[in-house]
């Protein structure tokens, strides 16, 4: 079991014990006391970093490999509506049968 060590108000835990409960030097640690002593966990703005830090990391593998020439945004406006509008009237001629 890790040694944590107490000078006055001051909680001294070791590296790898603070490595896993922060992202930084000068996070916080959210601390809550339960039945069986006391519990420390990641505040939320350490989690959102750690998650932040996850996100980019994944992003930076991702690439764009479809078609070289991009549409405008008009133009992906207007093949959607296409798309509904023939959907629709499939409906129709569906129902209309």
């Amino acid at each position: 079991m890790p040694k944590v060590t107490i000078h006055g108000n001051q909680l001294t835990l070791p590296d790898n014990l603070r490595e896993i409960l922060t992202s930084a030097e000068d996070d916080f640690i959210d601390a809550e006391q339960v039945d069986e002593g006391l519990l420390l966990k990641r505040s939320k703005s350490a989690r959102r970093q750690a998650g932040w830090a996850d996100i980019e990391e994944a992003r930076a593998g991702v690439r764009y490999i479809g078609a070289k020439n991009f549409n405008t945004a008009e133009e992906e406006e207007q093949y959607i509506a296409d798309l509904l509008y023939a959907d629709k009237l499939a409906e129709d001629k569906k129902q209309n049968a």
